[in-house]
Protein backbone atom coordinates (compact mmCIF):
# COMPACT_ATOMS: atom_id res chain seq x y z
CA UNK A 1 0.00 0.00 0.00
CA UNK A 2 1.29 3.27 -0.48
CA UNK A 3 1.96 5.57 2.25
CA UNK A 4 -1.32 7.75 1.83
CA UNK A 5 -3.51 4.62 1.92
CA UNK A 6 -3.80 3.72 -1.76
CA UNK A 7 -2.21 0.60 -3.89
CA UNK A 8 0.41 1.55 -6.51
CA UNK A 9 -1.63 -0.07 -9.24
CA UNK A 10 -4.72 1.99 -8.01
CA UNK A 11 -3.23 5.33 -8.14
CA UNK A 12 -1.45 4.57 -11.58
CA UNK A 13 -4.84 3.66 -12.90
CA UNK A 14 -6.35 6.92 -11.63
CA UNK A 15 -3.15 9.15 -13.07
CA UNK A 16 -2.45 10.43 -9.99
CA UNK A 17 1.11 8.30 -9.59
CA UNK A 18 4.20 8.00 -12.33
CA UNK A 19 4.05 4.31 -12.95
CA UNK A 20 5.32 1.48 -11.10
CA UNK A 21 9.25 1.01 -11.19
CA UNK A 22 10.45 -2.03 -12.67
CA UNK A 23 12.47 -4.35 -10.88
CA UNK A 24 14.80 -4.74 -13.96
CA UNK A 25 18.16 -2.39 -14.15
CA UNK A 26 17.65 0.47 -16.62
CA UNK A 27 20.07 0.17 -20.05
CA UNK A 28 22.08 3.05 -20.57
CA UNK A 29 21.66 4.40 -24.35
CA UNK A 30 24.61 4.73 -26.11
CA UNK A 31 25.91 5.16 -29.24
CA UNK A 32 28.74 3.24 -31.51
CA UNK A 33 32.15 5.08 -30.97
CA UNK A 34 32.67 7.19 -33.94
CA UNK A 35 36.52 5.32 -34.19
CA UNK A 36 35.85 1.46 -33.63
CA UNK A 37 32.01 1.22 -33.44
CA UNK A 38 32.48 0.18 -29.64
CA UNK A 39 29.30 1.65 -27.32
CA UNK A 40 29.77 4.85 -25.33
CA UNK A 41 27.65 6.65 -23.46
CA UNK A 42 25.57 9.46 -26.12
CA UNK A 43 27.60 12.33 -24.54
CA UNK A 44 31.03 10.77 -25.39
CA UNK A 45 32.08 10.56 -29.19
CA UNK A 46 35.58 8.00 -28.91
CA UNK A 47 35.80 5.21 -26.22
CA UNK A 48 38.61 4.67 -23.38
CA UNK A 49 40.12 2.39 -26.22
CA UNK A 50 40.43 5.09 -28.88
CA UNK A 51 41.08 8.03 -26.61
CA UNK A 52 43.48 6.30 -24.23
CA UNK A 53 44.62 9.77 -22.75
CA UNK A 54 41.35 10.86 -21.88
CA UNK A 55 41.10 14.33 -24.63
CA UNK A 56 37.94 16.53 -25.05
CA UNK A 57 35.66 15.45 -27.52
CA UNK A 58 35.09 17.44 -30.71
CA UNK A 59 32.32 19.57 -30.04
CA UNK A 60 29.02 19.47 -32.48
CA UNK A 61 30.05 23.23 -33.82
CA UNK A 62 33.29 22.19 -34.71
CA UNK A 63 32.19 18.81 -36.77
CA UNK A 64 29.46 20.89 -37.99
CA UNK A 65 31.89 23.79 -39.40
CA UNK A 66 34.17 20.91 -40.65
CA UNK A 67 31.75 19.77 -43.13
CA UNK A 68 30.73 22.96 -44.32
CA UNK A 69 34.09 24.18 -44.88
CA UNK A 70 34.46 20.76 -47.17
CA UNK A 71 31.24 21.96 -48.56
CA UNK A 72 32.40 25.39 -49.70
CA UNK A 73 35.95 24.10 -50.90
CA UNK A 74 34.36 21.55 -53.00
CA UNK A 75 32.20 23.88 -54.68
CA UNK A 76 35.09 26.46 -55.33
CA UNK A 77 36.59 24.04 -56.77
CA UNK A 78 33.56 22.99 -59.27
CA UNK A 79 33.72 26.96 -60.15
CA UNK A 80 37.53 26.43 -60.75
CA UNK A 81 36.71 23.45 -63.18
CA UNK A 82 33.79 25.08 -64.69
CA UNK A 83 35.87 27.69 -65.24
CA UNK A 84 38.94 26.06 -67.00
CA UNK A 85 36.48 23.62 -69.19
CA UNK A 86 35.30 27.00 -70.96
CA UNK A 87 38.15 28.81 -71.44
CA UNK A 88 38.88 30.27 -74.81
CA UNK A 89 35.74 29.51 -75.93
CA UNK A 90 33.93 32.29 -78.09
CA UNK A 91 33.82 35.12 -77.92
CA UNK A 92 31.15 34.70 -80.98
CA UNK A 93 29.41 36.84 -83.97
CA UNK A 94 26.61 35.54 -85.86
CA UNK A 95 24.58 36.58 -88.91
CA UNK A 96 22.02 35.80 -90.84
CA UNK A 97 22.58 34.60 -94.48
CA UNK A 98 19.10 33.31 -95.39
CA UNK A 99 15.84 32.98 -94.47
CA UNK A 100 13.50 30.67 -96.60
CA UNK A 101 9.91 29.66 -96.43
CA UNK A 102 10.13 25.66 -95.82
CA UNK A 103 7.40 23.16 -94.37
CA UNK A 104 5.04 25.43 -91.57
CA UNK A 105 7.85 27.73 -90.75
CA UNK A 106 11.51 28.91 -92.06
CA UNK A 107 14.75 27.57 -93.07
CA UNK A 108 17.05 30.26 -91.75
CA UNK A 109 21.55 29.76 -92.38
CA UNK A 110 22.90 31.48 -89.74
CA UNK A 111 27.13 31.93 -90.18
CA UNK A 112 28.70 31.98 -87.21
CA UNK A 113 32.33 32.79 -86.51
CA UNK A 114 34.39 31.54 -83.34
CA UNK A 115 37.16 34.02 -82.09
CA UNK A 116 38.60 32.72 -79.04
CA UNK A 117 41.59 29.89 -78.89
CA UNK A 118 39.10 26.82 -78.12
CA UNK A 119 36.09 24.80 -80.74
CA UNK A 120 32.64 25.37 -79.13
CA UNK A 121 29.38 25.60 -79.31
CA UNK A 122 27.07 28.55 -77.91
CA UNK A 123 23.19 29.46 -78.00
CA UNK A 124 21.50 31.98 -80.51
CA UNK A 125 18.96 34.10 -79.86
CA UNK A 126 16.82 35.15 -83.24
CA UNK A 127 14.26 38.00 -83.07
CA UNK A 128 12.08 40.08 -85.37
CA UNK A 129 13.70 43.76 -85.08
CA UNK A 130 10.41 45.36 -85.95
CA UNK A 131 8.95 43.58 -82.92
CA UNK A 132 11.96 43.48 -80.14
CA UNK A 133 10.21 43.63 -76.83
CA UNK A 134 6.36 42.14 -77.96
CA UNK A 135 7.70 39.48 -80.27
CA UNK A 136 9.15 36.00 -80.33
CA UNK A 137 12.09 34.91 -79.04
CA UNK A 138 13.78 31.69 -81.04
CA UNK A 139 16.81 30.14 -78.99
CA UNK A 140 18.75 27.93 -81.35
CA UNK A 141 21.77 25.65 -80.27
CA UNK A 142 24.91 25.74 -82.78
CA UNK A 143 26.60 23.19 -83.54
CA UNK A 144 30.68 22.94 -82.87
CA UNK A 145 32.60 25.81 -84.21
CA UNK A 146 36.56 24.78 -84.32
CA UNK A 147 38.32 27.88 -82.77
CA UNK A 148 38.99 31.08 -85.10
CA UNK A 149 36.74 29.27 -88.02
CA UNK A 150 33.56 30.52 -89.40
CA UNK A 151 30.76 27.75 -89.96
CA UNK A 152 27.08 28.20 -91.76
CA UNK A 153 24.17 26.00 -90.43
CA UNK A 154 20.54 25.65 -91.32
CA UNK A 155 17.42 25.80 -88.56
CA UNK A 156 14.10 25.10 -88.99
CA UNK A 157 11.79 27.76 -87.22
CA UNK A 158 8.07 27.95 -87.31
CA UNK A 159 7.77 30.96 -84.74
CA UNK A 160 7.69 33.68 -87.34
CA UNK A 161 5.27 32.20 -89.67
CA UNK A 162 6.28 31.56 -93.70
CA UNK A 163 6.98 34.60 -94.83
CA UNK A 164 10.65 35.91 -95.53
CA UNK A 165 11.94 38.46 -93.09
CA UNK A 166 14.81 40.10 -91.84
CA UNK A 167 15.82 38.92 -88.40
CA UNK A 168 18.21 39.63 -85.91
CA UNK A 169 21.19 37.25 -84.34
CA UNK A 170 22.78 37.27 -81.28
CA UNK A 171 24.92 34.76 -79.88
CA UNK A 172 25.98 34.68 -76.34
CA UNK A 173 29.15 33.02 -74.61
CA UNK A 174 29.49 30.97 -71.94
Amino acid sequence: MAWWGLSAAGSWLRGTMHPPMSTSPSRELTQPCVRCGRPVPLDIALCELCNPLGLSQPAASQVHGTVVLGIIAFVAFLAVVARISVAGIGPFSAQLVNAVPSGVGLTISISIANDGSAAGSTTCHLRDPEHRFDGPTVRVQTPIVPAGTTLTFDRDVDEFGRLPLRLDVTCTSP
